[in-house]
């Protein structure tokens, strides 16, 4: 009930307790019980006698119909399921779980979608949290089975990333790079990330999961827990774009790359990732393992046709793949 109350006050205007109660057809005593969930969610709610409540700043919740009306129609018949939740531990853990339930049905290439306003355990990499604050950003996660084992997923993600940037990049938001395998950069600051998690066949057929956390409009107060330097899209771009619309965009263009990465693969994609390859050149360490104290230092050369890290160590050129690996920058006189 807390969460249809907060779509009244989504607009920052003020709202009298009584008209509230109304619409909600509930008092204004349970109107006012209602008040302290909003503001655990972490939003500024202020309440001025004879005016009523009015959050500090509008919200720009989700819609599922506005969404649902930004995806062309030629892709409606792809589409299995889109389902929006207030708050959820996690989307991909939901989706994992209807996976494991066997609730999900997609087969002739549809997707499941899942959305949150907030998440209290989103996925980050390498066993991190993703930070998620109510309302701010996009957490979302999609569904789709291959016929190609793990084996033929190498480059998915890269391919991932760069539908999030062509989408951008529509709504002129320039100077975006990809951090190899996942993380969407602007500046060098952290602007979304990618995680995929797969089941099924190594060899045959197997489900993966795409999740995404987009920074749109974030708040200070909760990404003081990241520990990177993070941007978000309001920053960039100094305007805030409707949320749905957004997710509609991104979810069009993953379920159109998706598509062709199954029939052409990485290499289709190459070109383009070699343009928003924003390690290209440099000098990093590599993390191969959690355990390991001391990375693989080396030069970054770019990736090869299957999406795999290519590196001048002093070794000589190494590749690298996903999963566990992680780069970071290094000042060039640390490296070979």
């Amino acid at each position: 009930m807390h969460f249809k109350l907060l779509k009244l006050l989504a607009d920052g205007k003020f709202h009298s307790g009584e008209i509230l109660a109304n619409k909600l057809q509930i008092s204004r005593t349970a109107i006012w019980k209602m008040i302290p969930r909003i503001q655990d969610l972490g939003l500024e709610l202020h309440s001025v006698k004879g005016k009523g409540y009015r959050l500090f700043e509008p919200v720009n919740l989700l819609d599922k119909k506005n969404l649902l009306k930004s995806i062309p129609e030629r892709l409606e018949h792809k589409i299995q399921g889109i389902r929006i939740f207030p708050t959820i531990e996690s989307t991909s853990g939901y989706a994992m779980q209807l996976l494991q339930n066997r609730e999900l049905d997609l087969k002739d290439h549809k997707v499941f979608v899942c959305l949150a306003e907030h998440q209290t355990a989103g996925k980050g990499r390498r066993g991190k949290t993703w930070v998620s604050p109510f309302g701010n950003n996009l957490y979302l996660s999609l569904v789709r089975e291959f016929n190609s084992g793990v084996s033929e997923l190498e480059g998915l993600s890269l391919v991932v990333g760069l539908a999030v940037i062509r989408v951008l990049q529509a709504r002129q938001i320039q100077g975006l790079g990809i951090k190899w395998p996942n993380d969407i950069q602007w500046q060098g600051k952290k602007l979304a990330g990618i995680l995929l998690e797969v089941s099924g066949d190594p060899t045959g057929l197997s489900q993966v999961i795409i999740g995404l956390g987009l920074n749109v409009c974030a708040n200070k107060g909760a990404m003081q827990e990241v520990d990177q330097p993070w941007v978000d899209l309001k920053t960039i771009g100094k305007a805030v774009p409707d949320r749905s619309r957004l997710a509609a965009e991104i979810i069009t263009e993953i379920i159109d790359m998706v598509e062709e990465f199954e029939t052409r693969g990485f290499v289709a994609f190459k070109a383009e990732w070699d343009r928003s390859d924003a390690l290209k050149h440099q000098q990093v360490e590599l993390k191969t393992s959690s355990n390991q104290p001391a990375g693989i230092k080396g030069k970054v050369l770019g990736v090869n046709d299957q999406g795999a890290l290519l590196m001048q160590t002093a070794a000589g050129i190494e590749t690298f793949h996903g999963g566990e690996v992680s780069p970071r920058l290094l000042q060039a006189k640390s490296v070979v």
